[in-house]
């Protein structure tokens, strides 16, 4: 792993911190950004506004154990064409992992050989007598969880949460599973494909998606928003029809579809399905928040409400939380993404005109 990623980031930081003449001072920290120079990186900004408000929303009112992943970073607009980006640190585009792994096979080749191989998976134990469920409900009552956690057994996800992130990164690395690391690919996966279904982020080939050491992924480079796709040369071949980017080899890391083989396809759609209701529930907020800073970009108030009521109609829900009618519309987004085209054939000219494995 340390020769994909590098030495991890604390490791750098704690050497420069030595021999910096302000290594002393309280509250020191490194960081490192990119500086962009003739390109606009409003919309960018807008992106990371969304991602945040989206991720304070998801711990707000999704329980932890069912909780997207997403990772906000600063940008920082200094004039109409230049800005500051704050770099990912411990992270690596998918090309770049790809290019780097030693026998590189598929993304899920390299989550087994960097976090060893799927356990069978433990079935759930009936509780001891005498046991009380966490928050007195039974199994019964709190069917959202995948798994009864018993006060008298083991803690509850968030204190474990809590206390594995107060850990070194190190020693996080080495206990880390497969499963663990599988699970968040999978929260990270769900956060990043809700946000570029509600903003139709474009041009999602595998440089513009990282990958952290503890499987999650990351998208970066938003300039295609709002339904824009990049040209290949003066004419837009095709344009990218896809809600979302769900390739094969990123469904292969869940596992598929087979929930008694471990596929966490399913999870997926309902993770999904929570995240949306949830985004759903402030479709109004986003929608003013598009609509303002599209009008700042574009200087046209009919675009900018035709941007605004683009989000709206995108989170708009088909039926009740739960309801059969949501469900098969969440299911058909995912099997669009999943079937689509045009993200193979955008992945193939990528690969063919600029490298991008």
């Amino acid at each position: 792993m340390d020769r994909v990623y590098g030495k991890p980031w604390k490791e750098i930081c704690d050497e420069v911190r030595k021999i910096s003449p302000y290594g002393h001072v309280n509250g020191w920290r490194l960081a490192s950004f990119i500086l962009k120079a003739g390109e606009d990186i409003r919309r960018e900004a807008l992106v990371m506004q969304m991602i945040s408000k989206f991720r304070d929303w998801f711990e707000a009112e999704i329980p932890a154990e069912r909780r997207p992943y997403l990772r906000p970073y600063t940008i920082m607009c200094v004039g109409g064409d230049a800005g500051l980006i704050e770099c990912l640190t411990d992270s690596k585009s998918l090309d770049e992992v790809k290019k780097t792994t030693d026998g590189f096979i598929s993304l899920r080749d390299y989550f087994v050989r960097a976090y060893g191989p799927p356990q069978r998976r433990r079935p759930i134990q009936p509780p001891p007598v005498g046991s009380t469920p966490i928050n007195g409900q039974s199994p019964q009552q709190n069917p959202q969880q995948d798994r009864v956690v018993y006060s008298s057994q083991s803690q509850s996800y968030a204190q474990t949460i809590a206390q594995e992130s107060a850990q070194p990164l190190a020693t996080r690395l080495a206990n880390l599973t497969f499963e663990e690391a599988q699970d968040n690919f999978l929260r990270s996966l769900v956060g990043y494909s809700l946000v570029c279904y509600i903003l139709q982020i474009k041009d999602r080939h595998n440089a513009n998606i990282l990958m952290d050491r503890e499987g999650h992924i990351m998208h970066i480079d938003f300039g295609y928003v709002m339904g824009d796709t990049p040209r290949m040369g003066k004419v837009p071949l095709f344009s990218e029809r896809a809600p979302f980017k769900l390739s094969g080899e990123l469904m292969e890391v869940l596992g598929g579809w087979n929930v008694r083989n471990g596929g966490l396809g399913v999870k997926f759609c309902s993770m999904f399905e929570e995240a949306f209701a949830c985004a759903s529930n402030h479709s109004d907020e986003l929608a003013s928040l598009v609509e303002g800073i599209m009008l700042t970009l574009t200087d046209n108030p009919t675009a900018a409400r035709m941007h605004a009521n683009g989000v709206r109609t995108r989170l708009r829900m088909r039926g009740p939380p739960g309801s059969r009618v949501q469900k098969m519309f969440i299911k058909d987004l995912v099997d669009m993404a999943l079937t689509s085209w045009g993200t193979s054939t955008y992945d193939w000219l990528q690969k063919n005109m600029n490298g991008y494995q």
